[in-house]
């Protein structure tokens, strides 16, 4: 017979490169493509070194969270595995890694999941990419019991803090800052003619943001028309103007957004007031997103002509982000009330061996003396005789049991009670534990 042990505490490991840690250039050297994932889980699984594995890889971060399989794996092994994995070991370093631990790691994935610890801070599109990680992982089967609850568990803190919180209100970068304000002075895009001056980078992001808001009557003009092309493609238009021939067909549009950068004035204030003079003034919103300015700044004191150049745009982002940032401790609260959630239903995967071998111990004593009575008695009284044990056994049980499944504290906390429940009863030695 076995000696029974004390159950081991929470074995989960967070190991990983983020923009907290890391540069972008040795960032890249750890990014996951969704078949890399796959390979990589099936490698750690396979081969039993985790008995669980989640892996999330973004522009921002390459992050694994791990149950060991064997007690002698520590964070510095499962860095080695991924810095071998893509084969940058001559570029990135331990170092360049954090290490965090049981609920330190619990803490981290919620915190990542919210979009509290993003780059952007408030981000959503940090969740999608969570529970694709954790698509991925359950389908190679490599989450179990603990990552299958911690990735259910974020879903909610995520939830949470979208709902109770204003964490991810309000626009934070300028793209999708010129198409909230957009949404603001004409309400329904989806009836505004829109000029896209631009196919950048900026540009690409504020054409997004726009079919978002449900725009769809987009017109793009580009230097090259080649580029332009492609976003067009993008974002499901064939609306596209030839570069030298835009400002003709100015006053077709209620909405310019302009992002062509490194290249100065393209737009005069003479262009401007031809083009109202042709919509005979009805309201023109112009948002020039490039650096240097685009549109001569003299057009602003136009009638009906509402310009808005980068700066205009980084005041409404900075007083966003300011009043997200001054979301985070009730984001923080959130967490606390979920870790803590989260670390008892752990405590009863600790306690539930105990609590079985104390109701089977109970059940063959019950079954033990029963059987010294069955030929003496009817089996009508026998029933009433099962029946009463139950019950007893029931009331007798309810205080042990209800001791073990309350909140506990810390670790040392558990074992003392676990100790004391098997010593007092007996079950040391119990079958269930061999």
């Amino acid at each position: 017979m076995a000696t029974w042990q004390f159950p081991p505490s929470m074995n989960l490991i967070a190991v990983g490169v983020n923009h907290h840690t890391a540069p972008i250039e040795l960032r890249e050297r750890l990014a996951f493509t969704s078949e890399d994932i796959r390979k990589f889980l099936r490698t750690v699984c396979d081969g039993r070194l985790l008995s669980e594995a989640l892996l999330l890889s973004t522009c921002n971060r390459t992050e694994l969270y791990a149950v060991p399989a064997l007690e002698e794996i520590q964070p510095a092994h499962l860095k080695d595995l991924l810095i071998e994995h893509k084969d940058a070991r001559k570029v990135v370093q331990r170092e360049h890694f954090f290490s965090l631990w049981a609920c330190g790691a619990v803490k981290h994935f919620f915190e990542v999941a919210c979009g509290a610890d993003s780059m952007i801070l408030g981000e959503s599109q940090i969740l999608g990419q969570v529970k694709d990680a954790y698509r991925l992982a359950a389908e190679e089967k490599a989450t179990g019991t603990i990552l299958n609850k911690l990735c259910h568990a974020a879903f909610s803190v995520a939830k949470r803090v979208r709902t109770e919180t204003k964490l991810t209100d309000g626009a934070i970068s300028v793209s999708y800052a010129a198409v909230e304000l957009a949404r603001k002075i004409f309400s329904d895009l989806s009836s505004k003619h829109i000029l896209l001056i631009g196919a950048g980078e900026t540009a690409e992001l504020a054409a997004m943001h726009l079919r978002e808001k449900n725009a769809t009557r987009i017109t793009i003009t580009n230097r090259t028309p080649e580029h332009a092309e492609a976003l067009a493609r993008k974002i499901g238009t064939s609306n596209i103007i030839t570069f030298d021939y835009f400002r003709e067909r100015l006053h077709e549009f209620d909405i310019v957004i302009s992002a062509v950068s490194s290249v100065g004035e393209i737009v005069s204030a003479h262009t401007i007031e031809l083009a109202m003079q042709k919509r005979r003034r009805e309201p023109m919103l112009i948002l020039d997103l490039g650096v240097p300015r685009n549109i001569d700044p003299s057009a602003s004191s136009l009638y009906n002509v509402f310009l808005k150049d980068i700066d205009d745009l980084k005041l409404i982002t900075e007083k966003n982000l300011e009043a997200r940032r001054k979301e985070l401790p009730k984001v923080a609260r959130i967490i606390e009330e979920e870790l803590i959630a989260f670390e008892q239903w752990h405590n009863t995967l600790q306690v539930a061996p105990t609590i079985r071998d104390l109701q089977a111990k109970f059940e063959a004593v019950k079954q033990q003396e029963l059987e010294r009575v069955r030929s003496k008695v009817s089996p009508e009284q026998y029933a009433m005789m099962e029946q009463l044990a139950d019950r007893i056994i029931k009331k007798l049980l309810h205080f042990p049991i209800s001791t073990l499944k309350s909140p506990i504290d810390n670790a040392q906390t558990i074992q003392s009670k676990l100790n004391l429940i098997r010593h007092i009863f007996a079950l040391e030695s119990s079958n269930t534990d061999q």
